[in-house]
């Protein structure tokens, strides 16, 4: 239902408008009406009060119905306008309907009138909603075409149905190098090089778009002066509403900057595997003279410290009772030197092995690993008092045996620096973090000054004397070595007399499908 018409009605009579008002009324519609009879008044209204809508009478006195319409089709063509008489043969009716009345309704069937307004409102409406679309569309194609010009980056333009240029947007002419006067009309296949032309790739990139839709691209193509630049783009066929091809849009961009940095890279990439190869071969000759001089290491000085040490003891059987006490000092110093350097050429060769020997890795539960290392370790707490706390520890993947190893000499070290205090506490737990879980060994021992930690996990680095605690400097090199294989850390922390504590990360365990089914017991190896 309408609301608030504004109605002008030219006639008269006034007692025609009074039953023009009333059939409306009792329609429904809820409006104002304002009657006129003279063009001036008519032509002031339209101007002033633009209507709604427009019922005219055919023949007045002094103003004809049909200047009336003329009037109206000129100052407001868009509303609707009624003949509303009281007699029209049919060819005046056809020629006010042929001159742009919307409808005419004679004033002795004005029952009519009601249907005939409520048509001439829903025509205007839907009139109104097309021109309405048509300006957004107007509109829209503007913002496109704006659009597509502004963009210098990437060639758009677009093809008849025959591949011929029809539209072509700054950034085309800035890659091709055609002026919109020189391209438009012009086969599009005059962008390929000569030998894509001839394997008929222009035509054939179009029945693809045709059939599939959209056609990816990506190659050389041709510039105006003949030059090529390395192209990407696509191909998409456009169809009208009935599904005919109207059509190809082709959206092309410059990266030959991108493949010259593509090729430059495979360059380097072949020149890096070349490298690798020639690398590979230096460190596997390395190899080779690392087990060279681990084999003279294992022989070649092992024998004459055999000797130094075997005849300082007989030398020590034989003349013991003629030397005096200082004179005795001495060769037992050169026997234990020659047996500390025996088992620091054992270690050497240990850790040369740990660098060199291949992983097996496989699931492994750390708490039956530091369960076995205990026992191994129980001579080490003979006579002593010692509090474990050792946590729950998750599973891990890796080396069995390297990993005992690790485990092995943290352990083996925190009994040893917890030597000196009666009540020894060691405890052993982890922690989990985004991709790697951290374990920890902590003691309560004599710790090191945190000034030299960086030389814990040196080879032959040590923080204590050995007249003090035993040993080679070797473990913790080995420790930071299998754990630097493992894709893990290694660090510590301490205070002097203040206890320290060794930590070290493995990645998180992935079960995959050469893991046994359950994790491996880590005994002894």
């Amino acid at each position: 239902m309408n609301k608030g018409l504004r109605i002008l009605v030219l006639e008269d009579v006034s007692a025609d408008v009074e039953l023009i008002d009333h059939e409306l009324t009792r329609r429904g519609f809820c409006f104002h009406s304002k009657r006129v009879e003279t063009k001036d008044d008519f032509i002031h209204e339209i101007d002033f009060n633009p209507p709604d809508i427009i019922l005219s009478d055919h023949g007045l006195p002094s103003f004809d119905g049909f200047s009336a319409l003329a009037i109206a089709k000129e100052k407001c063509p868009d509303t609707p306008f009624i003949f509303v008489t009281g007699s029209m043969g049919e060819e005046v009716a056809i020629d006010s309907l042929r001159s742009g009345a919307t409808d005419y309704v004679l004033k002795a069937r004005l029952p009519n009138l009601g249907p005939a307004v409520q048509r001439a409102l829903r025509l205007a409406e839907e009139r109104d909603r097309r021109k309405q679309a048509e300006r957004e569309l107007r509109a829209s194609e503007e913002r496109f075409r704006l659009l597509v010009e502004g963009v210098e980056d990437y060639a758009i333009f677009m093809l008849n149905p025959l591949g011929r240029v029809m539209i072509w947007n700054t950034g085309a002419e800035r890659i091709y190098g055609h002026s919109v006067h020189e391209i438009v009309g012009r086969k599009f296949n005059r962008f390929y090089p000569p030998e894509d032309r001839r394997q008929g790739k222009p035509e054939l990139a179009l029945a693809a778009a045709v059939t599939v839709g959209r056609f990816q691209h990506e190659g050389w193509q041709v510039r105006k002066d003949g030059s090529r630049y390395w192209a990407i783009g696509g191909i998409t066929a456009m169809r009208d509403e009935k599904g005919k091809l109207s059509g190809f849009s082709v959206i092309t961009r410059d990266i030959s900057q991108r493949k010259e940095a593509e090729d430059e890279i495979r360059r380097l990439n072949a020149e890096l595997e070349q490298r690798v190869e020639k690398r590979t071969a230096e460190l596997q000759e390395a190899y080779r003279e690392m087990e060279a001089f681990s084999y003279s290491v294992s022989h070649d000085l092992r024998s004459p410290l055999i000797h130094i040490s075997g005849f300082a003891e007989l030398l020590m059987a034989d003349a013991g009772p003629i030397l005096d006490e200082k004179s005795k000092r001495y060769l037992q110093t050169i026997v234990k030197s020659t047996q500390r350097m025996g088992r620091m050429i054992d270690d050497l060769l240990a850790f040369s092995r740990t660098s060199r020997v291949e992983m097996h890795k496989v699931r492994v539960s750390m708490s039956e690993l530091v369960k076995s290392v205990q026992a191994d370790l129980q001579p080490e707490m003979r006579d002593r008092i010692v509090t474990w706390a050792i946590h729950d520890l998750p599973d891990v993947r890796g080396d069995p045996f390297l990993l005992r190893q690790v485990v092995f000499n943290l352990v083996a070290n925190a009994l040893k620096y917890t030597r000196k205090r009666k009540d020894a506490h060691i405890e052993i737990g982890s922690t989990a973090g985004g991709e790697e879980t951290v374990f920890f060994i902590r003691d309560n021992g004599v710790g090191f000054d945190m000034e030299y930690a960086g030389k814990l996990f040196g080879v032959f680095q040590r923080l204590h004397s050995a007249s003090e605690f035993e040993g080679t400097g070797i473990g913790l090199a080995n420790v930071r070595s299998i754990i630097k294989r493992h894709g893990g850390r290694t660090w510590a922390e301490a205070a002097v007399e203040g206890g320290a504590t060794f930590y070290f990360s493995l990645p998180h365990a992935t079960k995959t499908s050469n893991d046994p089914g359950s994790p491996h017991p880590a005994g002894r190896e």
